[in-house]
Parts: structure tokens; sequence; C-alpha cells
């Protein structure tokens, strides 16, 4: 659900609700909720955005272990870079979100293509495990700072 659809929707308290608009990603999990953490993230925040195919956190109870497909944004946190994960079932590839397009206009959908096939070989082709990241923000130029000038030395005449 995305849009202005998905900002009236009431969050249920069970599920992850994700959102991709003109503001930005919202993000939104029972554990997001009843810890108040972060949920919103505008788009002068996000640095990258990719697709990851790894070992799942937690192996099944009958099948055991097995990798996972999640997309991810890279956003900027006060601790550095930070990966927020989601639900590969979110996004369709061939119908992506309008704004992501908008806001990440040089995104290599080939990237992606990659890692989805990948994924798609199943949930044990553990030999596959890998990030794809699709676009990432050119680099931010800080500017320098002036080099710190040295004191004067004043010269003393010796008596002579």
């Amino acid at each position: 659900m995305f849009g202005s659809e998905a900002a009236s929707a009431p969050a249920a308290d069970d599920r992850e609700m994700i959102r991709i608009d003109a503001q930005g990603f919202h993000r939104s999990t029972p554990a997001t909720r009843s810890m108040r953490w972060r949920e919103e993230w505008s788009w002068d925040e996000i640095d990258g955005f990719g697709f990851s195919f790894k070992p799942a956190l937690f192996p099944d109870p009958w099948f055991g272990d097995y990798m996972e497909s999640e997309w991810f944004f890279i956003v900027s946190s006060g601790s550095g870079p930070e990966k927020i994960h989601f639900d590969v079932t979110w996004l369709d590839i061939d119908r992506l979100p309008a704004a992501l397009a908008e806001n990440m206009p040089d995104i290599d959908l080939g990237k992606l293509r990659t890692g989805l096939a990948t994924a798609a070989r199943g949930p044990q082709h553990y030999e596959g495990e890998g990030e794809w990241l699709a676009w990432s923000r050119p680099k931010r130029r800080r500017k320098k700072a002036a080099p710190a000038r040295k004191p004067r030395q004043t010269r003393t005449k010796r008596a002579g």
C-alpha cells in the first residue's frame, strides 16, 4: 500500500506497514511502534537502496536454515549509515513506486534483477548470498576548514 491511501490507513498492531512517497520512506512494525523507534526518513536522509539475499536470522523450526530476500534503504543516522531492511514482497521490480524513481534517477534496475534472479534459485541457495546496491547518493562534499594560521612571532632586538 503506497501513497495517500497508505497515509490514511491505520497501522495494525501485528503487521508491518511500508510506504514510499514524495516525502520519503516510512516503515512501521510492531517492534518500532512498541519501542517508539524512528519510522520515517526523508529523501535527504536516504543514501542508498538495494536488495539483499542472506541467511535468515532464525532457522525455520521444520526445515532448518534458509536464505531470505529483503529490500533495504541506507539512511543517515547519528552513529553513521544504517540499513533498514523490509520484506521482498513489498515491492514489485516491474511496478516500483514513482517516488522511488523520481528521487533515485540513476537507479540500476539490472543490479536488482540480478539479485532477484539469484534469490529465485531457492531458499537453500546459500552460495548466492549477497547484496546488490542499485543506487547510492553521490558523495556530498564537505567544506574544508581553513588552515589554522600560525601565530606571528615577534622578534626582539638583541642588546648589543
